[in-house]
């Protein structure tokens, strides 16, 4: 059994629906990654940006997995885009046991569900919903260690079970800049240049390492979190495909990276 495919993806709302902005590219990316996954996944682990949770991670175990429209502002048809997969109550609950012989905090977190920055990939990625899903989420009083763990507890979950891990956010999300009419900085850009060698070279500790200057001016979705729970995930060694890279509105970046482990 193993992870079938690691993917980092974009979570804009204006890849879901008809927004005036033309995000082909993304999303014929997203689709091709669900068409060439290798074999069907038992489940789905997400983790979205805006799922936060206080004091530890916060996994949801419930029968079916509501559907969030945490967005406003929007023409309505995009409230009427349907997602609701089933949950995976059993494999939820023994990623928390694991959690917790690890020793991380984490609890059930029903409160929560598919919010945009998990169903928005998802509809184009495994657009059936007829694969359960486990959100998961980032925690802001945990070190980035703990976001390791997390990937490595769910590669543990994996040893037994065939899933598919997907964390998603911007690596530049500047929406600042876009609403003040404000422009991107050199250095957001230098940051995303970072983050897209070290991809390329199957190693996160030149991210880990960049100037605090740069990671600012860039202001990545979730801060380190999704890339820390990938790269726990990953094993000491991967390699990665960047499928996609567009910039959205001079002030978000999407970019779309599948990852494959090469040595657990």
């Amino acid at each position: 059994m193993t992870i079938l495919a690691t993917i980092f993806a974009p979570n804009t709302p204006t890849i879901v629906g008809d927004l005036g902005v033309d995000h082909t590219e993304t999303i014929k990316s997203l689709e091709n990654i669900g068409k060439t996954i290798s074999g069907k996944p038992e489940f789905i682990v997400i983790v979205s940006p805006h799922f936060r949770t206080h004091g530890g991670f916060g996994v949801v175990t419930s029968e079916k997995v509501r559907q969030i429209f945490d967005f406003y502002g929007f023409p309505e048809e995009l409230y009427r885009v349907k997602y609701e997969p089933k949950g995976s109550p059993v494999n939820a609950r023994r990623l928390l046991e694991i959690l917790h012989e690890d020793g991380i905090s984490a609890r059930e977190a029903n409160e929560w569900g598919l919010d945009h920055g998990a169903w928005s990939p998802l509809l184009h990625i495994f657009p059936g919903y007829d694969i359960p899903v486990i959100p998961v989420s980032i925690s802001d009083d945990l070190p980035a260690e703990d976001h390791e763990k997390l990937g490595r507890s769910i590669r543990k979950l994996a040893d037994t079970k065939d899933l598919v891990l997907i964390t998603t956010g911007s690596i530049i999300h500047r929406l600042d800049l876009w609403q003040n009419g404000g422009n991107l900085p050199e250095e957001a850009l230098e940051y995303l240049d970072i983050c897209l060698s070290a991809f390329k070279s199957g190693s996160f500790e030149s991210i880990w390492d960049a100037p605090l200057d740069l990671y600012r001016a860039a202001q990545p979705e979730g801060g380190e979190a999704p890339l820390r729970i990938l790269n726990g995930s990953l094993g000491k060694e991967f390699t990665a495909s960047i499928i996609s890279n567009e910039i959205e509105f001079n002030a978000a970046s999407l970019t779309t990276v599948t990852f494959q482990s090469l040595k657990r």
